[in-house]
């Protein structure tokens, strides 16, 4: 159990179900999945700060172990973690400075065989639209050739970065998927860059693309035609499916693939795997409540702390709640994120006279006789906090303008609250959809229960090594209260068991928030471990897979370049043994802001130790095949550069 207690309220009724439910089932309860934080012991040592939607990873000089590219959004420099032959890491030196950062996408945009890094920086609120940032990989030193490709004279409001071959012909464009457009700015909404093959690139002009209404897009292949397509997703606006045609354009196709009534509106992270080996991408749909979106009457109200958390507006707004305490009420947290228009911090005034005190980000105890009555008038800006007696408070908060993105603020000794308002409800309905022929169908009525939620991030892998494909859900958790993530175990035939991962959760209970995050098997022992950021004063935190599997086989497929000299983006692998015949896409399995190059490809075998074929088909149509292969080793297919 992790609710600890928490009183029921309109925003918690749903996440307590997630902690003491599980939806019906005539299947046994699997082996529980168990992970171990080696986070110290690798040497990944990260700040606590924002994250920004998920890591990129690839691995960047082709040595066969991923590379760690990691975000804290705009607190520090871009951080890349290389990886060392004993599987630990070691953080290179800033390989650029601290920026508004927000997606990164790794691959070989210059076929030198080692993968480049896009970053996308974000465009102050539209004020200064800024281009996307490429740093060339030259034997591990990183360069900023930004301007000499060709790509300084346009920019916008960043958001997300994408390496992706829209031509076919054989090198890597690139996307830029932007925030939506202020008045002043007269580029495009999001811009397509086309690769002219001699390092330089050229902005090629893409209707249907530029106007999607998207901040997230996942690079796919639904319709299985080997050309890529795009979903598109900002937690705002519905998803939007955009077929691709070969030729940098696109068409939409949202109203014929998906199905019709659908809400999808809500979606943070998107995931394709097949979970019925049927050979083509099934979608999970992890959704729930931005900051921005949290920041509306929002309340999480810890019963055994007694203290009540809050999140509000920072819009020209005025609103209050009313308390009740036994004794004196103690206040901590009261912050807000500015807004343009700079506020050191935000008053607080006490009882009738308004005698204000130092804004309190750590504990702060008033009692009655310091807060006595409450404010006749208010005009200005700052928190109202006054004693009426018979343990009885008001508490408001006053904005004269739109000041900030939210106002937070925690009261701790509180037996109960009442508000004029209903608390809003941040639990949204996962969705699965199921890929028949091109057509998506509906299927989350077979998720459990556990899945509604405020979903921020999804990843695909088949934890247990059963031959199906599972997926860890990140949970935002409380407002100032992280619990534990969700794994979906796959049964089979669209059913989907739940535990929580207590054991992959290092910050439960403290002051983070569930991301998003990454799964990959980074010690080659044929378990899937993961990597995951903890978001709003959270780390990055890598766990390794313990569970024992002692029955259980495995594969590592590393793609390299194929004989006419494709890199592996968007390679298909395809896997048969007596059991299952398993596929995946190389590129990233789930997206958020960020773009990953997962080209050592992992599978589960269940209790196959023999795999009857391999084949890697590249992007050009190309194809290898391997056949008779041992399971529970490393497989090289293609040409890997070194």
């Amino acid at each position: 159990m992790d609710n600890l207690g928490f009183k029921l309220t309109a925003i918690t009724v749903a996440l307590a179900m997630t902690a003491c439910s599980h939806k019906e089932s005539n299947v046994s309860m699997p082996q529980q999945v168990v992970f171990t934080d080696v986070s110290t012991e690798v040497g990944l040592d990260t700040d606590k700060n924002w994250k920004y939607g998920g890591p990129s990873l690839s691995d960047l000089n082709n040595d066969g172990y991923y590379e760690l590219l990691l975000t804290n959004h705009d607190s520090t420099p871009v951080q890349l973690f290389l990886s060392n032959s004993d599987f630990s890491y070691t953080k290179q030196a800033d390989i650029y400075p601290r920026v508004d950062l927000h997606g990164m996408a790794s691959g070989d945009y210059d076929n030198d065989g080692d993968n480049d890094i896009l970053l996308s920086l974000g465009g102050g609120n539209g004020l200064t639209p800024q281009p996307q940032r490429l740093l060339q990989n030259n034997n591990g030193q990183f360069t900023d050739v930004t301007e000499q490709a060709g790509l300084s004279k346009m920019g916008a409001r960043g958001r997300s970065v994408r390496w992706v071959d829209l031509d076919n012909d054989g090198d890597l464009d690139f996307i830029q998927v932007n925030a939506e457009k202020m008045v002043t700015e007269n580029t495009p909404r999001n811009i397509l860059f086309m690769n002219n093959g001699n390092g330089t690139f050229e902005y090629h002009p893409s209707p249907v693309f530029e106007n999607l209404n998207s901040e997230r897009v996942l690079i796919t292949d639904f319709n299985n035609d080997n050309i890529p397509d795009i979903i598109g997703f900002n937690g705002y606006s519905p998803l939007v499916v955009l077929q691709g045609n070969n030729d940098l354009s696109f068409t939409d196709v949202t109203s014929h693939v998906l199905p019709k009534g659908l809400e999808t509106t809500g979606t943070l992270t998107l995931a394709h795997a097949d979970i019925d080996n049927d050979g083509d991408m099934d979608y999970y749909l992890a959704r729930g409540k931005l900051h921005y979106s949290i920041a509306n009457n929002s309340i999480s109200y810890n019963n055994e702390l007694k203290r009540l958390d809050l999140r509000d507006e920072g819009n020209k707004s005025h609103d209050g709640l009313s308390l009740t305490t036994q004794g004196s009420l103690i206040l901590s947290g009261f912050y807000h994120f500015p807004r343009g228009k700079k506020m050191a911090a935000m008053p607080v005034y006490l009882g009738e006279q308004q005698v204000q005190i130092t804004t309190p980000s750590d504990e702060y105890e008033i009692n009655p006789v310091q807060a006595q009555g409450f404010a006749k008038s208010i005009t200005k800006t700052g928190w109202y906090i006054g004693y009426l007696g018979n343990n009885q408070w008001r508490v408001e908060w006053h904005l004269a303008d739109d000041l900030a993105w939210d106002v937070r603020a925690s009261f701790k000794n509180v037996l109960d609250y009442k508000t004029q308002w209903t608390p809003q409800n941040l639990a949204l309905q996962d969705i699965l959809l199921r890929n028949d022929n091109g057509r998506f169908v509906d299927i989350s009525s077979q998720l459990p229960t556990e899945t509604i939620d405020n979903n921020w991030g999804v990843v695909p892998g088949d934890f247990n090594n059963d031959a199906l494909v599972d997926f860890v859900v990140y949970r935002f958790g409380y407002l100032k209260q992280r619990v534990a993530d969700l794994l979906l175990i796959n049964q089979g035939n669209n059913n989907f068991t739940s535990q929580l991962l207590n054991s992959a959760t290092s910050e439960l209970n403290q002051d983070s928030h569930g991301d998003m995050g990454a799964a990959f098997d980074y010690n080659h022992d044929g378990k899937l471990d993961l990597l995951s950021g903890d978001d709003d004063n959270g780390s990055w935190h890598l766990y390794k897979n313990t569970t024992p599997m002692a029955d259980k086989h495995f594969s590592l497929i590393r793609v390299g370049y194929s004989q006419t000299g494709i890199d592996p983006l968007g390679a298909k692998i395809h896997i048969r043994t007596e059991q299952a015949t398993q596929y995946q896409l190389v590129g990233s399995h789930s997206a958020s802001h960020s773009q990953s190059l997962m080209n050592i490809a992992h599978f589960g075998l269940g209790n196959d130790a023999n795999i009857k074929e391999i084949s890697i088909t590249w992007r050009d149509g190309s194809n290898q095949v391997l056949r008779n292969q041992p399971a529970d080793r490393l497989i090289d297919i293609g040409n890997i550069k070194y």
